[in-house]
């Protein structure tokens, strides 16, 4: 037994936490707790996120989403479910093992701004799985045959729930024009220092990052963490860190670099909530124990050689892509107030979005349709 097993074990026998093979219904009581207002609330981050969106417009004469503003580069791809998945994991579009799904991915920085690479912070990733079938969630397009998922390079969302969400963006867009002014209010809040975090996360190659969903989905009759991790033996590690001297665009430089030459690819994983308390999802800022919720892998993602930012892909999906994880499968649904607010606020920032660049954004449902 190695010392982190070892470790892992000394932690799941101290801890409160029913056993991490007792997964907890996603549906049982306590794993979501809906406020009566969140509605409201929700409508006003929409609010305003759209004028940060605005704030961007007024500098670039284009309308971005509301996050994850810069796109560093935009690939296609396979995943393909575990063919020796284990029963309990065989969930939504992982319920037939080895079963094979063309995917898009976007990587991006997250801050709402065009930043510099020279400024740390959160990457994204988002995800585009095509061909899923399944019965979808109440509401969702009904030409819908696609799953989405969101990922970040930190395991925890500082943002945490509705209430913190709707305070922070206040904040942002408050003091826009004004990083530093911004800072300072950020350090009289209670949780400075988790709302400081996103800013020490490591700035290098993106390649090497493990990329987390930070907020709890359904998982078919369970719900947890979804997870993506690189499988660096078998791709050529990338560990270089952003310099003051490098160009303000290095990371999608290095992603072009790094995918001319070299395929990607990553575990897909998830940890399967056992208890409310010590697997919440209404409190986005916390991270699952994976000692008291093991990562199980479900998939692989493969990511071959390619250019990266093809002109005409990254302006079809800035401008043309609409992603949601509402449209998705009903065994996936989005949990906890982090995400129940995207509903509202997704479409808001897409309406802005369609607004200002007199652009339409459709549902699409092929790998064919992404240049």
């Amino acid at each position: 037994m190695s010392l982190t097993d070892t470790y892992n074990t000394v932690k799941r026998a101290l801890s409160s936490s029913p056993p991490n093979d007792q997964y907890l219904r996603w549906d049982a009581p306590g794993v979501e707790s809906v406020q009566h207002d969140e509605e409201q609330k929700a409508r006003a981050i929409g609010e305003t996120m759209t004028k940060m969106q605005q704030h961007n417009f007024d500098q670039h004469r284009h309308a971005f989403r509301a996050t994850h503003v810069k796109t560093q580069g935009i690939v296609k791809g396979k995943l393909i479910v575990q063919r020796d998945l284990p029963t309990h994991l065989r969930q939504g579009l992982f319920r037939e093992p080895g079963k094979v799904y063309d995917i898009a991915v976007r990587y991006a920085n997250e801050p709402v701004f065009l930043q510099p690479d020279q400024e740390p912070g959160p990457r994204g990733l988002s995800m585009r799985i095509f061909d899923v079938n399944g019965p979808h969630l109440s509401g969702s397009d009904p030409s819908s045959n696609t799953q989405d998922f969101f990922f970040n390079n930190a395991p925890s969302i500082e943002l945490t729930d509705i209430d913190t969400c709707l305070e922070i963006m206040q904040l942002r867009e408050k003091y826009f024009d004004s990083p530093m002014k911004l800072a300072a209010a950020t350090k009289l809040r209670t949780d400075a220092v988790k709302q400081s975090a996103p800013s020490m996360l490591p700035n290098t190659n993106m390649v090497n990052h493990g990329f987390y969903s930070q907020s709890a989905f359904r998982f078919g009759e369970w719900y947890g963490h979804l997870g993506l991790f690189p499988v660096l033996d078998e791709m050529k590690s990338r560990d270089e860190k952003v310099k003051s001297g490098d160009s303000r665009e290095v990371l999608r430089e290095w992603l072009a670099e790094y995918f001319a030459q070299h395929g990607a690819k990553y575990e897909f994983k998830i940890q399967l909530g056992t208890s409310p308390e010590h697997h919440p999802t209404e409190d986005g800022s916390v991270v699952w124990d994976e000692a008291t919720a093991p990562y199980q892998t479900i998939a692989t993602i493969e990511l071959p050689p390619q250019d990266p930012l093809v002109p005409e892909r990254r302006v079809f999906w800035e401008d043309h892509m609409r992603l949601t994880p509402w449209d998705g499968l009903a065994d996936h649904q989005p949990l906890g107030s982090i995400n129940r607010l995207r509903k509202i606020v997704y479409a808001m920032s897409r309406q802005k979005r369609e607004k200002e660049n007199a652009t339409q954004t459709r549902p699409v449902t092929s790998i064919e349709e992404l240049p």
